[in-house]
């Protein structure tokens, strides 16, 4: 009896479904990040030699770090330091491949390919993006490209038993996104 007594505050705080959150996501309000653009610094007077610049940054997987920039150099204190963040211009780069044509552009890579997307991953050491999409069985070599000057560094291309498989090497680790197109797939790199 005294088992029932105790089952009674469990029972009066249940819920109908344990695994609905408690709290509702605030859908809707995605919020774009903001970046830097300009920044003006203006040293105290009596600043003559700047001897370093020390940025603390946040990762994608938010462990703050540093890098130290030693200067050494001269200043005039009556002039702003000016910290400011420019994107570079992006030309885009295609590359053909004996089953899609790919192409590459300021942190977007758009996949022309007719075949289905049927899984995705990201490794690391080196960081690289894996893509398998249905097709026949292919039969053809491996093929590998290396890209210089740009955000990704390699791009390899092989055949397997009812899929091919698509490796992007990038230059870092990367959130990224894919949307499906009906002429291939669209990879957003954040």
């Amino acid at each position: 009896m005294k088992f029932i007594f105790l089952l009674i505050p469990f029972i009066l705080f249940a819920r109908i479904n344990p695994f609905e959150p408690v709290l509702t996501p605030n859908e809707g309000n995605i919020t774009k990040p903001s970046y830097l653009k300009e920044i003006k610094v203006k040293l105290p007077n009596d600043a003559r030699v700047l001897k370093k610049v020390i940025f603390v940054y946040e990762t994608l997987d938010s462990d703050i770090k540093q890098k130290e920039v030693k200067i050494n150099k001269n200043i005039d204190f009556h002039y702003p330091f000016i910290i400011s963040q420019k994107k570079e211009k992006f030309q885009v780069k295609t590359l053909d491949f004996p089953v899609f044509k790919m192409y590459i552009k300021n942190y977007k890579i758009f996949i022309k390919t007719k075949n289905t997307l049927i899984r995705n991953f990201f490794l690391a050491e080196p960081f690289r993006l894996v893509l398998d999409f249905k097709s026949k069985n292919m039969d053809f070599l491996t093929v590998s490209k290396q890209i210089k000057n740009l955000f990704v560094k390699k791009v390899v291309l092989g055949a397997h038993s009812g899929f091919y498989r698509i490796v992007i090497y990038f230059d870092t680790k990367y959130a990224y996104t894919i949307k499906k197109d009906p002429e291939g797939i669209l990879i957003e790199l954040k």
